[in-house]
């Protein structure tokens, strides 16, 4: 079973291909380019390289975010297009689950979190593989007294922006993923694909973004109506 997994949900860009017993190529680019200009491409040489067609692709894997509303909608729109037209399975993986399972073999618990702007954080927190903090969007400071009492490793952008914040606590349970693992990858992407479709845990082609805020526009709309924005 090969898979192709794409992520455009932050300012990395990143593509993988893989199969049941190893990661065949990855591409990642974190660059001011936007990722309708390189996503398509980075893909294209990603499989040229690996001699593989998008025909030979058995599951699509695409991360849902939370994150760049634009960027999400390109990733999954790439992924849905090449699902429904080649008639092949496709797997929406939630990015932070994506970051946390570069961890798994972790008993700490993992707290990515992304930068959501005004001092909040999308977040999720994981222990020994499991999930025990759902998708939700935060104060920094309150993800930080929540795991005050507890052994951490946060991961994610956010986990570099608030550094001084979260060393300035002298916490000694506490711990920043070091740089190779505390961003999003589709070679991650492709290792929860790997296993939910070894349980037939596919999504349907109509698998939408995780925004959780939503978005600039929205506010807007909200705010000009009387309606309550986050």
């Amino acid at each position: 079973m090969k898979i192709l997994a794409m992520d455009t949900s932050s300012a990395i860009a990143t593509v993988a291909v893989g199969d049941e017993n190893k990661i065949l190529g990855e591409y990642t680019v974190a660059g001011e380019r936007a990722h309708s200009q390189i996503i398509m491409p980075m893909l294209e040489e990603l499989l040229s390289r690996c001699n593989i067609s998008i025909n030979d692709i058995d599951v699509f894997a695409v991360a849902l975010g939370p994150g760049s509303f634009t960027g999400l909608r390109i990733g999954i729109a790439a992924m849905k297009t090449f699902a429904k037209s080649l008639n092949k399975k496709i797997i929406g993986v939630s990015s932070l689950d994506e970051v946390a399972a570069n961890f798994t073999l972790e008993d700490k618990f993992i707290c990515p979190i992304f930068d959501a702007r005004r001092c909040d954080v999308y977040n999720a927190v994981y222990k020994n593989g499991e999930k025990i903090v759902s998708d939700r969007i935060c104060h920094i400071d309150t993800v930080l007294l929540e795991m005050a009492d507890k052994e951490v490793i946060f991961a994610g952008d956010a986990a570099i922006k608030y550094k001084e914040k979260i060393l300035s606590a002298n916490n000694p349970k506490w711990q920043i993923a070091p740089i190779h693992l505390t961003s999003q990858s589709a070679s991650s992407l492709i290792y929860i694909a790997q296993k939910r479709a070894e349980n037939g845990d596919y999504d349907d082609d109509d698998i939408l973004p995780i925004y959780i805020r939503p978005s600039q526009a929205e506010r807007e709309y909200m705010e000009i109506h009387g309606e309550n924005s986050l």
